[in-house]
């Protein structure tokens, strides 16, 4: 069940979570984005195994990276969401704001 806080936020920051969806190439769930960007809002890392795959692949492994890595996942979401299936993304987002939740990391 979306509790009414996440509702608002996933409202509030619909394109954005629709681009990381879509970036993500499914990885993300509207909720495991929200958390993404919450946690670089916050100044947190984000310890999702797509993140985690991409700081061992460049050999990091400290939270630092993981903070660059968030920034620029979002940063490159945003850049190329009209290049990719980004309003399918963000029909899912809003079937999520209306109590949907996508309990699947895969939307195609």
């Amino acid at each position: 069940m979306i509790r009414d806080k996440d509702k608002v936020l996933l409202k509030r920051y619909q394109h954005i979570i629709a681009a990381l969806i879509s970036y993500s190439i499914g990885y993300f769930t509207p909720l495991a984005a929200l958390r993404a960007i919450q946690d670089y809002k916050n100044n947190q890392p984000n310890f999702c195994k797509w993140y985690l795959d991409i700081a061992f692949k460049r050999g990091v492994h400290n939270e630092t990276d993981l903070l660059a890595i968030n920034r620029n996942i979002l940063k490159a979401s945003i850049k190329y969401r009209h290049c990719l299936d980004f309003k399918l993304a963000l029909n899912v987002v809003d079937q999520n704001i209306l109590g949907h939740e996508s309990l699947g990391a895969s939307w195609f």
